[in-house]
């Protein structure tokens, strides 16, 4: 059915076009409003990950000896982290492609992503403070869970938001922005969070990451443009949700092969971040507040580093193509992660990190752009959140795998040869994920 003129009149003053409108092209405040929850998002999780949680779980357990059979072992600080943001970022896998897939069929008048983004920066503002007086780990578990479940309502439908209104000439040039603001809320977490705010103030880096999400959140809510869906899908919305999690792969095999190769990437990413304040802590014998410092540090100097590359990266990829860069990316961070074995000193580590932010930097500005190339974008909610499941898994397989096995290296805590077991294990990571990238196709689908 045509619109009027007035409901037209009234969509504009919405900022909603129809799903049929043209894509135009955007400029630099477009770029910068609709990359703006990016950065909200990075300063959510990545100080979570680095200081807030570990800082948490270190506070709120003890270690527990365990007996299987012939085995013994100690459930201490690392295993504890993997339970925690292992299971609680199920939800994460589970909601965002569900959610996604249900904001693609949405028909509000105000359009179909900003419904979801507001409710999740409301239920994230909500968990977040009540993070903050937790008593014990398993009410921090329940907390967490739900936070990743207010996150992911905003996120799921966000992700879809931008090939909503990016060209596919302007695709490489929003993921560099999309790179460079993840990088930008990196460092600002980690200077305000990691170096500026001491442990006993926690609550006050936690009420910092609720605004800024806040800030950022409304910024695509009320600054971008959004879609409003012209048509009603004939199939339920029980069977969108079921089928929200399947990825055609005879359809789609490089959209699959490039997640596949994405997941190994960011096991060893994540795997190297996750554990970084204990591994500083524990190896160099500093106190909580020197580690979170120096965590801070090494934080900035790879994403400075990360920064300074992602928007040249994004913008060169549209030239020499995708495949070269993300591949380039799995290198450098292998040989970051193999040097990574060797360091003996505060000062070394940061030096390594410099290598390993230069990877990071092209892979974040690149990869996003790759994965938009592969999709259908009549679904792209959908599969961005179908996406988002390499991402969150990798936390999953990242601490599960990689925790214990550290703890199991450590002995309970009389060593710290389970760290450099960690590096050396994302390294290897990194090389499967530039084996697996071979297959991938340099094609755009439309």
């Amino acid at each position: 059915m045509t619109a009027t003129v007035a409901d037209q009149k009234s969509e504009a003053w919405l900022g909603v076009v129809p799903d049929t409108a043209p894509r135009r092209r955007l400029g630099l405040r477009q770029m910068l409003l609709l990359s703006g929850l990016w950065f909200g998002i990075s300063y959510l999780w990545n100080p979570l990950a680095l200081f807030i949680l570990p800082s948490l779980v270190r506070d709120l357990t003890h270690p527990v000896p365990i007996h299987l059979g012939f085995v013994s072992a100690i459930v201490d600080k690392n295993t504890y982290l993997a339970l925690l943001e292992g299971l609680g970022t199920i939800f994460a896998v589970v909601w965002q492609p569900a959610i996604g897939a249900i904001s693609d069929r949405s028909t509000f008048r105000i359009g179909r992503r900003r419904p979801y983004i507001a409710i999740g920066a409301i239920g994230v503002v909500l968990f977040l403070s009540l993070m903050s007086v937790v008593p014990s780990f398993w009410l921090l578990f329940v907390v967490y869970s739900l936070l990743q479940l207010s996150s992911n309502t905003a996120q799921g439908p966000y992700q879809g938001m931008l090939p909503d209104q990016v060209r596919e000439d302007q695709r490489g040039e929003a993921s560099g922005y999309y790179g460079f603001l993840q990088m930008i809320g990196l460092i600002a977490a980690a200077i305000v969070i990691g170096i500026l705010v001491p442990e006993r103030l926690r609550w006050l880096s936690i009420i910092s990451i609720a605004v800024v999400f806040a800030v950022t959140a409304g910024m695509a809510i009320f600054g971008v443009r959004d879609v409003r869906t012209t048509h009603r899908s004939t199939e339920s919305l029980g069977r969108s949700i079921a089928t929200s999690f399947v990825l055609d792969v005879k359809r789609y095999p490089d959209f699959a092969w490039l997640m596949a190769s994405r997941l190994l990437f960011l096991i060893a990413l994540t795997g190297i971040q996750r554990f970084a304040l204990y591994f500083l802590q524990y190896t160099f014998n500093l106190t909580p507040d020197a580690a979170k410092r120096d965590t801070g540090y090494l934080l900035i100097i790879i994403v400075a580093v990360a920064a300074a590359v992602s928007l040249t990266a994004g913008f060169l990829s549209e030239r020499f193509g995708r495949k070269r860069f993300v591949a380039t990316a799995c290198v450098i961070g292998a040989v970051g992660a193999a040097l990574m074995i060797t360091a003996q000193s505060i000062p070394v580590v940061l030096l390594f990190g410099m290598i390993l932010g230069i990877g990071l930097g092209i892979f974040l500005s690149v990869d996003w752009a790759f994965a938009t190339d592969l999709i259908p974008k009549a679904e792209a909610g959908r599969y961005m959140g179908v996406s988002n499941i390499a991402t969150a898994s990798s936390g999953i397989i990242a601490g599960f795998l990689l925790g214990p096995i550290i703890d199991i290296f450590n002995r309970g805590g009389t060593s710290t040869v389970g760290y450099r077991v960690l590096f050396g294990l994302s390294a290897a990571f990194f090389v499967i994920a530039f084996f697996t990238l071979r297959p991938v196709r340099e094609i755009k689908v439309e």
